[in-house]
């Protein structure tokens, strides 16, 4: 196997995927209340609710969707449950992006549309939960990880991430779905040294004591320019996440 990020602390698979391979708003909403009704301390959620990439507040059946999963993190954060979210990894900033070209997924063709600001990616925009964007190897924003100045909190590990996958094999993984788990083991950490701390007080001292990281040159796209000091900017939030640091 695969020693992780916190390799002593119980881990609980919630299924909230159909057999279609999609995760629809009700079963992520069931998924966060689930666990907080069964006391867990940490979530990650390496996914998008389907089948919008992009749920718009001008849209009612939308907004509708984005108040319920909202409501459910809310609940969840109020017993206790702190929740990390891949950003994505579509390699566009979430404070400007004005197209939606893959969405809805699950039709036979996409739709492509034009959207707003108040269009978000839940659950990883949705208030109180830390969004994780992906570093490279070299310690740089991955090329396919999501960006944006007050959208990520901190960044992680997730290109070409080792692990253990289906058939008792190992494999390299890619992805912000990478880069948030890494998150959630902190967290974990984190909450077995300081079991007093309630879910806030968790994301801000992991966005406190994450390293201050300065803007690097984008790798691909010239118009992926990183805005914001070493303390907060569009690439890395706060900073790297810092384990040792978080258990002090």
């Amino acid at each position: 196997g695969i020693v992780g990020v916190a390799p002593n602390v119980r881990l609980a698979s919630v299924k909230v995927v159909n057999d279609d391979g999609f995760i629809y708003p009700e079963y992520a909403v069931c998924g966060f209340m689930w666990a907080a009704q069964r006391g867990m301390d940490v979530t990650n959620n390496s996914y998008y609710i389907d089948p919008f990439e992009f749920w718009c507040d001008d849209q009612p059946d939308q907004a509708a969707v984005r108040e319920a999963v909202a409501r459910a993190v809310n609940w969840s954060n109020s017993r206790g449950v702190v929740s990390a979210a891949a950003a994505g990894n579509s390699g566009l900033d979430l404070t400007v992006n004005t197209r939606d070209e893959g969405s809805p997924d699950d039709a036979a063709q996409p739709t492509p549309r034009t959207i707003n600001q108040g269009c978000k990616d839940i659950p990883a925009q949705v208030p109180g939960v830390v969004t994780v964007a992906s570093l490279t190897q070299a310690g740089q924003l991955s090329y396919f990880s999501n960006r944006g100045l007050g959208e990520i909190d901190v960044a992680a590990p997730g290109s070409r991430i080792l692990s253990t996958i289906p058939g008792g094999k190992y494999g390299l993984k890619s992805g912000t779905s990478m880069a948030s788990p890494h998150v959630a083991g902190v967290l974990a950490l984190m909450k077995s040294a300081h079991p007093e701390l309630t879910p806030a007080q968790m994301v801000q001292k992991l966005e406190d004591d994450a390293t201050p990281t300065a803007c690097s040159a984008p790798q691909y796209d010239e118009g992926a320019a990183c805005v914001g000091t070493p303390d907060l900017n569009s690439y890395y939030g706060h900073g790297i996440v810092n384990a040792l640091k978080a258990v002090q």
